[in-house]
């Protein structure tokens, strides 16, 4: 493979170094003394200061990190030593050596979890059983001097914790964010892993991080965004780790290996494959000769290799690597202006979608075995979502009836079978989700356990009611977003849970 001019490299030490730095207070600390860094209460009279005060009490944050056990991610400082000192990377350094904590031993049931974890659109996040009984608190917002609020949950592998963001706003302005951890079952303290004082925008409407655990639950890879644009680190799911840079500079996507060894990271048209064990990570490696015609690649259920999209021989392709051969492309189709992938949970399948503008239209399957793909479906997609038993894929097309409503169906995968859902307004949130779909399917299910049922979050609409006889279609000016469990057999009336703006399904 030809060797290859990029700053991906480069930023990754210098943030690396920086964080460390910036860190450098931070102590290895036993996870049976994690204190919880603060409260809804605490948390917004300490942080209304924020604003005349930021440096100040920026400065405070990072002083007292050993006493708060936790690790803080000084996202700004990082990112922007990181591009002052890019012409001086440490290019011999292979794997960064970072303290390794102790994991965290679940405090919830053994069995199987299948809960839904919320957030209420009021700041609070809960989780709840689908059937809407046992709603359960996990962290509560408030409104004392400022608009404090929790949002957008991600269940841990096990289902026995939950990360969520948090964000302050005052004067109608985003303070800051900051990341956290709590058990699921509402047990327990709120743990701070990551304070951001300089995050204002989020990565999308209400959305303050994108956030999702290493699948063996040891490591969070975060995603934010500040006056630097867009950066990724890896935390430890424990508060006492360093962070560690992975990357800045938009567009950014990364995808954990299933079995957390390692990330692909998809920064601009480059792919980079980043090896991580348990002293740190490894010198990211150039896969392939790039190309910006798709977000995020896609792992192989048993991460021994991933698709892509790339640029063979002058052509758009679809490209099959293996982890330790990775000069080896083996291509199995054509690529399109964009193209999604999406590797089936049996492993012997590939969803490939394709469009030439905004909706994909066409829904392949890609038979590994047979190398042969087939038209599943055509329409006009914004995302699908395979079951965990791998038979069937959730799509959301756009409504023919309504603009800007969507129309939710599932695919059996085996006879093309089509059963429409629900049209559906989605919440800001949850349409944010469905546009970086390929990116959130590692920390976003929709899908539950048994693979009959899906949530949603939005409204329900049925289209013949807000029609009137000319064929024009009235709408509400404001929503009331909810959160609902759809039956993927369409034989049952969807179930609302009740107020919320976004919903994840516990993995188990």
């Amino acid at each position: 493979m030809a060797k290859k001019s990029n700053l991906l490299p480069v930023y990754i030490f210098c943030v690396i170094t920086a964080l460390n730095l910036s860190c450098s207070g931070i102590n290895e600390t036993s996870s049976e003394h994690l204190t919880p860094t603060f409260g809804p209460e605490d948390a917004t009279a300490t942080w209304v200061a924020f604003k005349p005060d930021r440096d100040r009490i920026a400065g405070e944050i990072l002083e007292k990190q050993s006493a708060y056990s936790t690790a803080v991610a000084a996202t700004q400082l990082a990112m922007a030593d990181a591009l002052a000192d890019a012409d001086k990377p440490d290019l011999e350094q292979g794997i960064v050596e970072t303290p390794v904590t102790k994991k965290l031993v679940r405090e919830i049931m053994n069995g199987p979890v299948n809960r839904i974890a919320l957030d209420n659109g009021k700041g609070s996040i809960f989780t709840i059983d689908p059937n809407g009984q046992n709603l359960t608190p996990v962290a509560k917002g408030s409104n004392k001097s400022g608009d404090f609020r929790f949002t957008f949950p991600v269940w841990s592998p096990d289902g026995g914790t939950l990360l969520f963001s948090s964000f302050i706003v005052v004067e109608e302005s985003v303070s800051q964010s900051a990341l956290h951890r709590a058990y699921s079952d509402g047990s327990g303290e709120i743990v701070t892993l990551a304070v951001d004082p300089t995050s204002q925008s989020g990565v999308g409407p209400g959305v303050p991080h994108f956030s999702t655990w290493s699948p063996v639950g040891d490591r969070i890879a975060l995603t934010t965004s500040g006056e630097f644009g867009i950066g990724s680190m890896l935390l430890g799911s424990n508060s006492g780790e360093s962070p560690q840079g992975i990357a800045v500079g938009a567009p950014l996507y990364i995808n954990w290996a299933p079995n957390g060894a390692a990330i692909l990271v998809h920064q601009g048209s480059e792919l980079y494959l980043i090896r991580i064990g348990n002293s740190g990570t490894s010198v990211p490696v150039v896969i392939g000769s790039g190309s910006d015609s798709y977000n995020s690649a896609s792992w192989a259920p048993d991460s021994k290799s991933f698709a892509y999209v790339d640029t063979v021989d002058g052509s758009i392709s679809i490209v099959v690597t293996n982890v330790e051969d990775i000069s080896d492309q083996d291509v199995i189709g054509s690529g399109a202006s964009r193209v999604a992938l999406g590797w089936s949970p049996s492993g012997d399948r590939m969803a490939v979608a394709r469009s030439a503008g905004e909706a994909f239209h066409t829904l392949s399957i890609y038979d590994l075995n047979e190398q042969k793909e087939n038209v599943l479906y055509e329409g006009e997609t914004r995302a699908f979502w395979w079951s965990p038993d791998g038979t069937k894929i959730a799509v959301i097309d756009d409504s023919p009836e309504i603009e800007l409503a969507h129309q939710w169906l599932v695919i059996e995968v085996d006879t093309g079978a089509v059963v429409p859902l629900v049209t559906q307004v989605l919440s800001d949130q949850f349409l944010f989700v469905q546009v970086f779909f390929d990116q959130y399917v590692d920390s976003h299910n929709i899908w539950s356990p048994d693979s009959t049922q899906i949530v949603v979050s939005g409204v329900v609409i049925d289209p013949s009611a807000v029609t009137d006889s000319d064929g024009l279609v009235l709408l509400p000016e404001r929503f009331d977003s909810q959160i609902w469990v759809l039956d993927a057999s369409g034989d049952s009336l969807p179930k609302s849970l009740g107020s919320g703006t976004i919903a994840s399904w516990s993995s188990q």
